[in-house]
């Protein structure tokens, strides 16, 4: 049943709402950068404090909850007016401090207790922070019927939901004694299958359409379709380094092989969109590393490549931040700064930076994954993606200075 929540005048404020959120999450995603920096220069220098596990801990979660939930509701806002107005202001308020209060929370409680009493009620408050935001917008549906894009939307909803099922296992998991079991890293997979390839594609997915315009493309319904067809059973593609059952393997690559048909009536949507002209630069190569990723799973279902995945750290760490920089950040970005013209586009020189240091340790990485598994090594690797990485921080204040006076 729909449930009216608000009215479908927009408040003065929601735009300023969406503009400071965005700023703050760009702020946010600078201090991810430098934690990350941080924890690259642990093998490079002697002096060195706390733990670096935790602070792994505090980096990944602070990734998730400070930059990329509160970007995607800026986005939300922006894209979806006809939602975003039928729901009234001070909700949208009440959100968006939730979700930094839970992010910050966790920024400064797990380095220094790891999961401890304090670093879990900021993480269960996230997660409830991100059930308000699904209840908010679902029942904010627009009375007629809905476009591709709100399928996508709601689709991702709904994956923003389950993912919450592993951190909510995890628990029980370790009260039974299976801390570091199979089972409890499979859980862990679990909610971040349903957040990278759910929640954070579909989401995305949903603005592209409502980026190309209202009307749905000729091949729309079948990327929507496939694309949420093999969605739940391409969690197998991240157990299979646990070496399940042979019916496992053959599901994940169904899966995988429907994916790969869905990015096809993706693109060519696009493609025979006229309104693909609105897409910029970063919003391209978003789509890019997309249909990379695609195809990465597809070969990520083979047991060989799943197990030398497995076996070598830096090809799951590149494919991580394939993922959550290459296609995520990048689109979130562009999207952002859709309607600037190339005059007023403030930050260009620092997002090329952005890129080109990406590029940069990612083909560290890649290498040095690559000379483990044909026995030869990058000298000096740590120190080279160091360095490489200080390059992450400077560009991302740069993009946060200029979107400021922008």
């Amino acid at each position: 049943m729909h449930v009216q929540i608000g009215t479908s005048i927009q408040h003065p404020s929601l735009p300023v709402l969406e503009k400071r959120l965005y700023r703050i999450s760009l702020f946010n995603l600078f201090l991810v950068s430098f934690i990350g920096l941080y924890l690259r220069s642990a093998p490079v220098t002697s002096i060195w404090a706390g733990s670096y596990k935790n602070i792994l801990h505090a980096h990944s979660h602070f990734a998730f909850g400070g930059w990329i939930m509160p970007a995607l509701v800026a986005l939300i806002i922006r894209f979806f007016p006809e939602l975003a107005n039928t729901i009234s202001y001070k909700h949208w308020r009440n959100l968006s401090a939730l979700l930094l209060i839970a992010a910050y929370g966790m920024l400064c409680s797990f380095p220094f207790q790891g999961y401890g009493p304090v670093s879990i009620c900021f993480s269960t408050l996230s997660i409830i922070a991100s059930f308000y935001f699904a209840w908010l917008v679902w029942h904010a549906r627009v009375s007629s019927k809905d476009s591709i894009a709100h399928q996508f939307l709601r689709a991702g909803l709904f994956y923003l939901v389950l993912s919450s099922a592993g951190p909510f296992a995890t628990a029980p998991l370790i009260a039974m004694g299976k801390a570091g079991s199979a089972l409890y890293f499979n859980v862990i997979y679990f909610y971040l299958h349903f957040q990278y390839n759910g929640w954070f594609t579909f989401a995305l997915l949903a603005v592209l359409y409502k980026i190309t315009g209202h009307a749905p493309g000729r091949y729309s319904k079948n990327a929507f379709a496939l694309f949420n067809i093999s969605c739940i059973p391409a969690y197998f593609l991240s157990v299979l380094w646990s070496h399940p059952a042979p019916a496992f393997f053959i599901i994940a690559a169904v899966a995988a092989i429907l994916q790969l048909i869905a990015l096809f009536y993706l693109l060519a949507d696009i493609v025979d969109n006229n309104n693909n002209r609105r897409l910029n630069g970063l919003v391209r190569l978003s789509l890019g590393i997309f249909a990379m990723k695609i195809i990465l799973q597809l070969l990520g279902a083979f047991p060989a490549i799943a197990d030398m995945s497995y076996l070598h750290r830096n090809f799951i760490i590149a494919y991580l931040h394939l993922v959550l920089l290459g296609f995520v950040t990048f689109f979130i970005m562009g999207a952002m700064h859709l309607h600037e013209s190339p005059t007023e586009r403030s930050s260009k020189k620092w997002s090329i930076l952005f890129i080109a240091t990406w590029i940069l340790t990612e083909g560290l990485l890649l290498l040095q994954a690559t000379g483990e598994v044909a026995d030869f090594q990058i000298p000096n690797f740590t120190t080279w993606l160091f360095l490489a990485s200080c390059f992450f921080p400077v560009a991302i204040l740069g993009i946060w200075i200029k979107d400021l006076s922008s």
